[in-house]
Parts: C-alpha cells; structure tokens; sequence
C-alpha cells in the first residue's frame, strides 16, 4: 500500500470507528456518570481551575455543547473527536520514526485499544491528556530532527496544555530527562529552544496556579492527597495487583504481557526513545498503587509511545497481530454491547450509568411542591446529579457544610452564611439526618423517598426531608 492509500486507508477507519461509536452513545441511553454531570456543572461556569482538576475538561464540554445542546451525546461528543485527532498525530509520530505501514498499525492498535473504546464513550481528563500527551510527542520526535523553532513552541503549547488537563502531564518532562540520560542528549540541556519550550509551557499554566493562590490551593492540595497514598507507610499488595491486572483490560488481554516481554527482550527500533515515554509513567503509577490507591486508567498515556513500539515489533507479525487486534476488538464490542456478560455475571455492567434520569423526574416533581427551596445534599454525587438532571433553581445547589471545611468542589463554590431564612429540600443516601441539623432550622420534616430500581442488585435510594427557615451557621 502507498503512503497516500495508507493515509486515506486511515482516514476512512477513523470515520467509520468514530460513525459507530457517536451511535453507540446516542442509542444506549447510559446517562453521565457523577464525574460527567460535575464536569457539566463546571462547564456552565468556566474558570482557570476547580477542586479537583484544572480547566481544559470544561472548555471542552463547554465547547461542544454550545454546538449541540446539552444531552448526553454533546457532553461526551468532545471524547468522539479527540482521540481520532490522537490517533492521526500518533499516526504521524510513527511515520516519522519508522515508515507508513508501521504507522497504519500503530494508529489501528490504538484506536482499538480498550481503554480508547471505553473512554471514547466517555468524557474524562484522560481524553485531553491523551491528546496533548501525544502532540507533545509528536513535537518533541520532530524537534528532535529539525531543531526547529515550531517544533520546540509547539511542544510547550502542548505541555502547557496537558498540565491543564491533567496534572500528571508533568510526567513527560520526567519522560523528555529520561530520555536525555539514555541516549546520552546532554546537548538538548543546553538547547535554548527546549528552556523556551518550557518557558511557554509556565506561561500557559500560570492563571490555573494563579486560581489556585487565590483559592487556597485546592487542586494541588487535592492532587498531593491522592499522591501521598491512603496509609503512610503501608504497602498496598491488593491495591498493587489490581492495579497491574487492570492493565490487562486498558492495554489489551495479549497486548500487554506481549508489551512487557518486548520491553524486557524485544529488538525495536527507538526502542530507548519509546520506553522512555512509556516506562516512567507506568513506573510512577505503580508505585502510587502500592504505596496507597491507583485506579488502572491512572497510567494510561504509558500506552501512547508503547503502542508504537509494540506496532514496530509485531508488524510482519501477522498470527499474533491477528489474535491481538481481534481480542481487542472483541473486549471494545463486550463494552459497548455488554448483554452477554451480564448474562453470565447475573449483574448490570453499566448499572452506575443508570437511573439518574428518573430520579431527576422524581426530585424535579417534588421541587415543584416547594419552590422556594434550594437543593441541598451532603455528596458530590447527588449536586452533580441532580444539576443535570433537574436542573433545579438554576442549579443553585448548596452543599452542607456547616464545619466549612473543603471535600469537593460544591464546598468551595456554595455557602450557608447568605442563606438565614431559606428553606432547603434535602437529598441524601443516609435514612437519618446529618448530625445536628435539626439545630439550624426552624423545622425538619421527612419527605417521600427517591426511589429508582436500575438491577435487582442495584437501587438508588435517597431520602428527602424538607428543612425550613435556616437560622444560620451558629447554632440557636
């Protein structure tokens, strides 16, 4: 095949995976999962920065939904787009390094991938990580070549990007050091281009640091939380074997025990060039595993250089790339179309993708009996949920947070000290009251429960009470 059919080839895989997919989505009726609807939230408010993440995953969900509404479909139609975009810089990375045949598998490997299938699907961080991780790349492969002033700018725009995405994009400059002990490119220290690289990439990044002074550091508080692990001092085996079993569904069933035989045994071409943007983030990932909690897509931009080598190395390969594209492929098809799994497990794979809808046509109607009251919960979940899904009061949700302290993002953005005389319907998942409560209101009745039965082994449940005439934050 040319190089010009081998584009159009790619061109024409792209369409008809992402044709599906944008199907998939707008058929299977799976509403937002908590992480979705909040990011929704921050969306209709843009800003440098929110609790626990910096900004771009809003301006992305911001972006597409002024295009096409607010459904499900829009919200999650920036995952359709960026990773085919990803797959095409990817695409380009390996022709660079190897030739156009290589770069076709590569770019097929990884839009099939089963961490892309699932996430594709989705709306998270990891779609603009991604993305930005692979164009940083990209530029970083090419300026490594050219030494060119584009090349290096490109690559800045592209970190400082990242970061805003996801904090873990920082991991690449660890990558970029590694890579510059290994092969011995001391000269790249000296490289203004590459200082100005980074320079751009601070100027990027800097109102989301400057977000950050203002609001007291939650995002890098948040982030150095998860980091520091669950228990000092501890290891976390179970945690450690989750972690890694995991990759076996994120990188492929065969594609990642083949990955770690190539990594120790295997002969590729730029094999010191792709570990290093492979190896330190698994590596760091891991270690976050073991010493306290990481879920398995933490470590997912690992996959980026690893599926071009792992294309290097299997192409001509045809058996095993057989078995490898079409184990993938199947675990892809088992995501979107889970019925025979649930069959054989006797549960519900996407059950925490379900029901929300109805419990927002439940709270909507009770919010229409009492129209005056603000929402008012004591979860993330149920603010995110419910912002989405009913819509209450202009989304004027509070949380209670009566010690102010700052566990997620509605504590940071809602307060109680204007709210002396409000009445508040209030939603939670525990059957009794928050302790003390009834002390900062004038009345507290119970209310008819939300009630939404999604699997016979999953309910959403939420009680309801009606708290009337908040006499404030110090107790009467």
């Amino acid at each position: 095949m040319s190089e010009r059919h081998t584009g159009l080839a790619l061109l024409l895989i792209l369409l008809g995976i992402t044709a599906y997919r944008a199907w998939v989505v707008a058929s299977n009726g799976l509403n937002l999962y908590v992480d979705e609807a909040q990011y929704w939230y921050w969306a209709q408010d843009l800003a440098w920065g929110y609790y626990s993440k910096p900004p771009v995953i809003a301006a992305i969900i911001a972006a597409t939904t002024s295009l096409c509404g607010d459904s499900e479909l829009c919200v999650r139609a920036g995952s359709l787009l960026l990773y085919p975009l990803s797959t095409w810089l990817l695409f380009l990375v390996a022709r660079k390094l190897f030739d156009h045949q290589v770069a076709l598998l590569a770019a097929v490997l990884f839009i099939t991938l089963p961490a892309v299938s699932l996430s594709s699907t989705l709306i998270s961080t990891d779609v603009a990580l991604f993305f930005c991780w692979t164009l940083a790349l990209y530029a970083f492969v090419f300026a490594l070549d050219s030494d060119a002033w584009d090349d290096w700018l490109l690559l800045g725009v592209a970190l400082g990007l990242g970061v805003l995405s996801k904090y873990t994009m920082g991991i690449f400059l660890v990558s970029a050091l590694v890579y510059v002990l290994a092969a011995r490119r001391f000269d790249l220290l000296r490289n203004p281009r590459a200082w100005a690289a980074i320079l751009v990439m601070l100027l990027i990044v800097s109102p989301n640091v400057w977000w950050n002074w203002q609001h007291g550091f939650p995002t890098f508080q948040h982030t150095a939380d998860i980091a520091a692990g669950s228990t000092q001092g501890v290891l976390h085996w179970d945690e450690l074997g989750e972690f890694l079993g995991g990759q076996f569904g994120v990188f492929g069933l065969l594609l990642f025990p083949l990955s770690v035989w190539v990594v120790w045994k295997g002969q590729v071409a730029h094999k010191t060039l792709l570990l290093s943007f492979a190896l330190p983030f698994l590596l760091i990932i891991t270690a976050q595993a073991l010493f306290g909690r990481a879920n398995a897509n933490w470590a997912a931009p690992t996959y980026v250089a690893a599926t071009l080598l792992m294309a290097a190395w299997l192409y001509a390969k045809w058996k095993t790339l057989a078995v490898v594209l079409v184990l993938n492929i199947v675990l892809g098809l088992l995501v979107y179309h889970p019925a025979p799994l649930n069959q054989v497990l006797g549960g519900d794979l996407h059950k925490r993708l379900k029901g929300w809808d109805a419990l927002g046509a439940q709270y909507l109607a009770l919010q229409q009996q009492y129209p005056h009251a603000l929402l008012l919960a004591d979860g993330r979940d149920v603010l995110s949920e419910l912002a989405y899904y009913a819509r209450p009061n202009g989304l004027q949700g509070v949380s209670w947070n009566p010690r102010q302290q700052q566990r997620h993002h509605y504590d940071l953005i809602t307060t109680l000290h204007d709210k002396v005389g409000q009445d508040f319907l209030l939603v939670t998942a525990n059957s009794t009251l928050p302790v003390g409560i009834e002390g900062y209101f004038t009345t507290v009745r119970a209310l008819a429960p939300l009630h939404v039965e999604v699997h016979s082994t999953y309910k959403l449940n939420y009680h309801t009470f009606l708290l009337a005439g908040f006499k404030g934050l110090v107790l009467q």
